[in-house]
């Protein structure tokens, strides 16, 4: 569905975002985190800084950051930074004469296609921190895969999010 270049993406984002999005982290630590290969992740991230989603700063501090914060990144900003857009079926991709409208297989691949791009744009990288089931996904801030959180930490937070909404 979506190209490994965008899979890439989305990692990087992620571990900028767990770390501290505005927090700068060198091209060598996001990819150690995150298990991409170094010299493709810096051309990444140089497309990711090219589209205003990250900044990048050179020196002994510098390295790569979140442009905004997570919640205002869509993964759909990541994938059309690193891909340009989700291929979409528009017309018959047989080259048949005559196919004017899509086929049932065609126009079903299309939805999906469609229905992908409408949850990528409703996800922020942000809620992909939420860690449904106590697992991170990709790397905690440190560098570690995956972060399991204990089952009585969970229940903890649980608790606390149902009284503060009572």
């Amino acid at each position: 569905m979506i190209s490994q270049t965008s899979e890439y993406a989305l990692r990087a984002a992620v571990f900028l975002a767990a770390r501290g999005g505005d927090k700068p982290a060198s091209a060598q630590e996001i990819s150690e985190a995150t298990r991409v290969p170094v010299g493709y992740l810096q051309k990444i991230l140089r497309m990711l800084s090219r589209h205003q989603i990250l900044t990048a700063q050179r020196g002994a501090n510098g390295g790569f950051a979140l442009v905004k914060v997570p919640t205002a990144i869509s993964v759909l900003d990541i994938v059309k930074a690193s891909d340009g857009q989700i291929q979409r079926i528009d017309r018959c991709p047989l080259g048949i004469v005559g196919h004017d409208k899509l086929c049932s297989l065609h126009r079903l691949l299309d939805e999906e296609m469609a229905r992908a791009e409408r949850t990528f744009a409703a996800t922020s990288i942000a809620d992909l921190l939420d860690g449904h089931g106590g697992v991170r996904p990709l790397c905690d801030p440190k560098g570690k895969l995956p972060v399991r959180v204990p089952l009585s930490v969970r229940q903890s937070e649980s608790s606390s999010k149902n009284r503060a909404r009572k």
